[in-house]
């Protein structure tokens, strides 16, 4: 399993911020005096659950019901990320534009989906399929024409959903296959740009494997069929 985050790492007190739905600034977001708030167990405070968190939620408590926002605990540490790789150019950026998760204010934008993924658009459908193994996930500013990785992960891992909560902060729902293979491990990566850190909050138990035999499709099937694309 290979997991590069291409980030200047500093462990220190942990933060958090009060967030709420993205037609709101940041600066209403959050309070700058409870930025340092959190620390290690507890969960991340959201005046509203975004729509794909809430539909990433509701998939997997379909198997798990456990599968809760509450129990998702920091993990104990702050992550910084003043240094950022810039972004491997997969050179076809371009085709998923409509995939694009922008910020309330569209100057920035995330990308999951560019690098592992390949556009195909026949007879009026738009078809996902599957590219490279590994996963990039951008972080683009539209207004300094920068693009930023700020996760790189191999097969066994996944960010699945990426949300905006305020101009200057956004989270990110990961899941990773368990060396044993016996279940999955899930994760919510919250980002806070203006003092460049990000938080983990990891989910208190692990989803056993097994259980993903009654579904009948995955989370990502059904949730680019929202989006209007088919995961072949």
């Amino acid at each position: 399993m290979r997991n590069a985050f291409f980030l200047f790492i500093c462990i220190c007190c942990l933060t958090a911020c009060r967030q709420g739905d993205t037609e709101y600034s940041d600066e209403e977001l959050v309070n700058p005096e409870e930025v340092m708030a959190y620390e290690e167990d507890d969960t991340l405070v959201l005046k509203k659950i975004p729509l794909s968190l809430a539909q990433w939620l509701d998939y997997y408590h379909q198997i798990d019901t456990g599968f809760l926002l509450k129990n998702f605990k920091a993990s104990g540490v702050t992550l910084h990320m003043d240094v950022l790789q810039d972004a491997i150019n997969s050179g076809s950026e371009s085709d998923f534009h409509d995939l694009f998760l922008n910020s309330p204010d569209s100057s920035r934008y995330l990308d999951l989906v560019s690098y592992n993924f390949l556009v195909e658009r026949s007879a009026g459908k738009n078809y996902l399929l599957p590219g490279d193994p590994d996963q990039q996930v951008v972080l683009a500013d539209r207004n300094k024409k920068i693009k930023k990785q700020l996760m790189y992960h191999g097969p066994s891992q996944l960010a699945e959903i990426a949300e905006w909560t305020g101009k200057e902060s956004f989270l990110i729902g990961m899941i990773s296959q368990e060396e044993n293979m016996v279940g999955l491990k899930a994760e919510i990566y919250f980002f806070h740009l203006k003092d460049s850190t990000f938080t983990n909050f990891l989910l208190n138990h692990v989803v056993p494997l097994d259980s993903f035999r009654t579904q009948k499709s995955s989370f990502l099937q059904q949730y680019f069929t929202t989006r209007n694309y088919e995961l072949k």
